[in-house]
């Protein structure tokens, strides 16, 4: 079976989270930008809220910016999460230059980095240290935390409390081969999105090379897709062409590429659709959409997407 999550939007915001945990979504997600195409809020807000009038959803990241955090800041707001989420949090973490952001806008652009101090040249580096970091110091040992360019033994040691198991990590980004080496080199899971099925089996066949080589765990994959499931019949062919076009445009992907990343249809296509997405390795499908109605409808449709998928 496979694991199903769904992206919360910003309205009714607990009456959505309890709305995906009473159809049995395994996850509820939010993206993490300053600003971009469209409003959004604090993560850690929409989080903090899904987990407080929920009992058994994860709640997760899908995905932070690390980058442009102050790290003891990030893993404090971390620890808070897993804390009063009774440890149901997953974190993907992403590097400024994934689908998410060049879609979103956000943090991507310079002007953006200017404004929050951080050098868009050092995004490699900090992410590399969130990654390595972050799981010790959720955990409440004793860690040290150089400042910036600075070496690590001349960094500062803290230590956070209260100490929690640290969440799943996920690295965002597509098959690309610094990204899946991140993946099993950090002990964290893969998460694509903008992505075909046949871009996923070739990126899953080389993460497990890769985890092989290095005689590591193969790397857990999460994958998110976007679908619209109440489009008219007549009207079917027309969303699609303007899906291809809009990811195109947003993502700079050729219309082949562009054509096997979404889904517009019923449910029933929907779950054929993603099947070719399991077949190709993923373990998790985050999805968004649903609906241009109302979030209950797209959750209703979601659901029976899922239950489709998995029957």
């Amino acid at each position: 079976m496979t694991d199903i999550g769904i992206y919360l939007g910003t309205e009714d915001i607990a009456r959505s989270a309890r709305d995906a945990e009473r159809l049995g979504f395994e996850s509820v997600w939010v993206w993490d930008h300053l600003s971009g195409r469209y409003p959004m809020l604090a993560p850690e807000v929409v989080l903090a809220t899904a987990a407080a009038v929920t009992e058994r959803v994860r709640v997760g990241y899908g995905v932070l910016l690390a980058a442009v955090r102050p790290l003891p800041l990030l893993a404090k707001q971390i620890a808070s999460l897993q804390y009063v989420s009774r440890e149901r949090l997953l974190v993907g973490i992403g590097d400024g230059r994934g689908a998410w952001e060049r879609w979103h806008g956000g943090v991507r652009d310079a002007p953006v980095w200017d404004a929050l101090g951080v050098r868009r040249a050092a995004a490699d580096a900090r992410t590399e240290d969130a990654l390595r970091l972050l799981p010790r110091l959720v955990a409440g040992e004793p860690t040290r935390i150089a400042a910036a360019g600075a070496r690590e033994s001349a960094g500062v040691e803290i230590t956070l409390a209260p100490a929690v198991s640290a969440p799943p990590l996920y690295v965002a980004g597509g098959p690309e081969e610094d990204v899946l080496r991140r993946a099993v080199a950090f002990g964290a899971g893969w998460f694509p999105a903008v992505i075909s099925p046949a871009q996923l089996a070739d990126g899953v066949r080389r993460l497990r090379r890769y985890a092989d080589e290095a005689g590591r765990p193969v790397p857990p994959v999460t994958v998110a897709v976007p679908v619209q499931l109440d489009v008219p019949a007549r009207e079917v062919a027309g969303a699609r062409d303007a899906l291809v076009r809009m990811v195109v445009e947003a993502y700079g992907v050729d219309p082949e590429h562009a054509a096997g990343v979404g889904i517009v249809g019923t449910p029933e296509q929907a779950a054929e659709r993603l099947a070719a997405f399991v077949a190709a390795g993923a373990d998790r499908i985050v999805l968004s959409g649903g609906s241009a109605k109302d979030w209950r409808t797209g959750h209703e449709l979601l659901a029976r997407t899922a239950g489709l998928l998995n029957s």
